[in-house]
């Protein structure tokens, strides 16, 4: 194995004590997610760092999270028993050590350096252990045997859905850092900010910009003129589906934090954005302001919400595993277990035959997830149509996708997406999408 230097996280910019004091808030931010957090909940530990020292740190904890076998894989040989986790930051900072030294840009004296000079009191006992371990990893280098850096519940589904070969084709992508996609409200509005920007990213569709790298979004041209929202390409496929016009009466369904919701809105259609998340429909509100558009936005449980009307366009994007986001965020498999896929897949049921009695005779009801296992996406769809006599397939074709995941249309007539799509410029996000008809008797 080698670092890729395409796909190489940043290295840390600043001195001194900075140097240190990233990797000790990177190692903390590591142990919180290890013991339960969620990636955006442990953040709050990279504390008052610079912003260098921040993306350096964020960059460690997503390295140490997406090599995490590898990483196990290279320690064992040089630890007699495994480090406990509590109550210090030893183990923690053993892994961010070891993420540097292998698969990030940074020198070996450095990484083990710095890394030792991180530790607190409480790892005080632990410090010639960490200098001594990280010093043999460094000179031993990658020469240790494969390791899968997922768990193997994860990986049996996959192989079982996908086969052997793609499915390595995922690890590769999952180990990647991944690019960050635009989602332009219009082709002109792609055109023009590519004129302006000529050295920025590339376009993967008309309205869909790619940049190799991420960083504060905030920061990059048309934010606060709000032309484009962040939107993996996945993500982007599934409101088209709806074929709805200019002025068309839509209902998005579990809509924030609102991707869809622009999508449709741009397009000029009357969105009504529903979600049971009050935080996340602030999100949505907040994306609707900065970009100018108009949607809209309900609180309100699924579940038990009533829809007031029929629409003809329905739009539900199910609560879900999020398993084909892992590339963006890898600390989803520490936190999902077998079973949640099956609690998943019933909740789904139960919101599809919700968001099925929202829809108008001759209506249209798109459903995605994104997720990568079948029994939310493919089996999902089959069993309503098992349970809806009144709906109908309405089949994905490839000419309706854009050229680039033409592929994504299935023999099924859904859509499917993996991470290993689109593998050459850093992959996508696994998706499914599938749409239904419902009958003009029904």
């Amino acid at each position: 194995m080698e670092k890729s230097a395409q796909n190489t996280p940043p290295r840390a910019t600043s001195g001194g004590r900075g140097k240190s004091a990233a990797r000790r808030h990177a190692a903390a931010m590591l142990a919180a997610i290890e013991r339960g957090k969620t990636l955006d909940e442990a953040r709050d530990r990279l504390g008052d760092l610079s912003a260098p020292d921040r993306a350096f740190a964020a960059a460690m904890v997503m390295t140490a999270l997406r090599r995490c076998g590898s990483i196990e894989a290279a320690l064992a040989p040089h630890l007699k028993r495994r480090v406990p986790a509590r109550p210090h930051l030893a183990r923690a900072l053993l892994h961010i050590g070891v993420a540097q030294i292998l698969f990030m840009d940074v020198p070996p004296h450095a990484a083990i350096n710095e890394t030792v000079a991180a530790t607190g009191r409480r790892e005080q006992p632990f410090r010639g252990l960490i200098n001594a371990v990280l010093r043999r990893v460094s000179e031993a280098g990658q020469n240790f045997g494969a390791a899968p850096d997922l768990p193997d519940w994860l990986l049996d589904g996959w192989r079982e859905a996908y086969g052997a070969t793609h499915t390595a084709e995922i690890e590769a992508v999952l180990r990647q850092t991944p690019p960050l996609d635009l989602q332009f409200r219009d082709a002109d509005a792609l055109k023009n900010w590519q004129a302006a920007n000529p050295d920025l990213g590339h376009a993967l569709t008309p309205t869909c910009l790619r940049l190799e790298t991420s960083g504060d979004v905030t920061r990059l041209p048309g934010f606060d003129a709000g032309t484009w929202w962040v939107q993996d390409i996945s993500a982007t496929l599934a409101a088209p589906l709806l074929q709805a016009d200019a002025q068309a009466h839509v209902l998005d369904l579990c809509a924030a934090p609102g991707g869809k919701t622009l999508q449709l809105a741009a397009r000029g259609a009357q969105v009504t954005a529903l979600d049971a998340s009050e935080s996340r429909l602030e999100r949505l509100t907040a994306n609707l302001a900065r970009t100018g558009l108009s949607a809209q936005t309900l609180l309100g449980d699924l579940e038990s919400w009533d829809a007031p009307e029929k629409f003809s366009h329905v739009l539900l994007d199910a609560p879900c595993t999020a398993t084909g986001t892992i590339r963006r965020h890898p600390d989803l498999p520490l936190h999902r277990r077998r079973g949640d896929i099956e609690k998943s897949a019933h909740v789904q049921s139960t919101l599809l035959d919700r968001a099925a009695a929202a829809t108008a005779p001759d209506g249209t009801l798109v459903y995605c997830v994104c997720s990568l296992e079948p029994e939310e996406g493919e089996g999902a769809a089959d069993a309503f149509l098992a349970r809806h006599e009144g709906f109908s397939r309405a089949p994905i074709v490839a000419d309706e996708l854009p050229a680039c995941l033409s592929a994504a249309a299935t023999p099924a007539g859904y859509l499917r997406t993996t991470p290993a799509n689109l593998a050459a410029s850093g992959g996508c996000d696994g998706f499914f999408a599938a749409r239904f008809h419902r009958k003009a008797e029904a």
